[in-house]
């Protein structure tokens, strides 16, 4: 049986087409998917029925103690109070916090003490105030030391001997020393 050349021919083009056709298409898609991952959140064009929801990319907040209040001595009645003064004005303590994404520890009384102050967004870079008040020890002999860090994460540390009932100090975002006795400690 004879064949037409024109035939073969065309045969043999068809062949070279799926050919080509297969090797195209794996490269397409070994090395197409990179490229189709870059696109999937392109803006949607005016033109296009399609809308393609595109996800942003978020990280969790950092929580970070931005203070810790520590004391000693004194006795059963000794309490001191950690006090935070955000920038908006607002004062929180562990009894009233009205600072958003901020937590303290419970009150405490007693000696030895501690109470601390959790930033829970700290990438927020909140220059906080921090405060330190005497309250219902007498002048009880007792003292107290804070470390907190400012809202570029910087960290300070102050240590005091507390001088009885309403004694109080103000530490600013910047460091330095206290300023005493200039806010009013409220009843625990």
């Amino acid at each position: 049986m004879r064949m037409n050349k024109g035939l073969i021919g065309l045969a043999l083009v068809a062949m070279m087409a799926l050919m080509v056709a297969t090797v195209g298409a794996s490269a397409s898609a070994s090395g197409g998917s990179a490229v189709a991952a870059k696109k999937k959140c392109k803006k949607k064009k005016a033109h296009s029925a399609k809308k393609k929801k595109c996800k942003k990319k978020t990280t969790a907040p950092i929580s970070m103690v931005r203070a810790t209040l520590t004391w000693s001595g004194g006795g059963d009645s000794t309490d001191y109070d950690l006090y935070v003064f955000d920038p908006s004005g607002a004062t929180g303590r562990a009894a009233s916090n009205p600072i958003s994404n901020s937590s303290f520890s419970p009150n405490a009384k007693g000696t030895p003490g501690t109470e601390t102050f959790t930033d829970l967004n700290f990438g927020a870079h909140r220059a906080f105030g921090f405060g330190v008040c005497h309250q219902d020890g007498g002048n009880d002999g007792s003292s107290y030391s804070i470390d907190y860090v400012s809202a570029s994460g910087v960290h300070f540390t102050d240590s005091q001997a507390g001088t009885g009932d309403g004694y109080n100090a103000r530490y600013s975002d910047s460091g330095g020393a206290p300023a005493n006795n200039t806010f009013t400690c409220p009843a625990p």
